[in-house]
């Protein structure tokens, strides 16, 4: 079930970040804004995502690597390494795939400060109390009209 859940989750967020990327590309003022940590941000949260689930894909569905359990092996280091007491040779005997997933992903968290991936840790809670914005059009056909001045006389 977890494998399974897994990959869909993956499968839809390639799915939207290549989404985000066409709408990055197409789009003259979102093209215009972005910048190159952008783009290598862009990169290694891809190479994180698709790791990730070639990992996933690799050691459950096709048993590539032999017969590794990355629930004893990957799973306590990282668990260690919150716990700033990491094992390095429960990294040392994970498959290549697995270490280049956490090493990429080092990178990405170290990309962190300086991408837009920043703002994941602000709410925009002040859209919920911001007043409505009234657009009007300056177009004289569609019934707007130039305000009168106070000194402009009326007829």
């Amino acid at each position: 079930m977890a494998v399974a859940g897994g990959l869909l989750a993956g499968v839809m967020t390639v799915v939207g970040m290549a989404i985000l990327i066409y709408r990055r590309r197409t789009t003259g003022p979102v093209f215009s804004a972005t910048t190159p940590m952008d783009k290598v941000m862009y990169a290694f949260l891809a190479a994180v995502i698709v790791l990730g689930m070639w990992n996933t894909v690799a050691g459950s569905i096709l048993t590539v690597g032999g017969d590794y359990n990355y629930r004893e092996g990957v799973s306590v280091w990282y668990r260690s390494f919150l716990a700033f007491n990491p094992d390095a040779s429960l990294m040392a005997d994970a498959p290549l795939g697995f270490q280049l997933h956490a090493l990429v992903a080092f990178g990405l968290f170290a990309l962190w400060p300086f991408t837009r991936l920043v703002h994941v840790f602000s709410a925009p809670l002040g859209y919920l109390t911001r007043p409505y914005i009234v657009y009007r059009s300056r177009d004289v056909q569609l019934g707007s009209h130039r305000p009168r001045r106070g000194w402009d006389r009326v007829g």
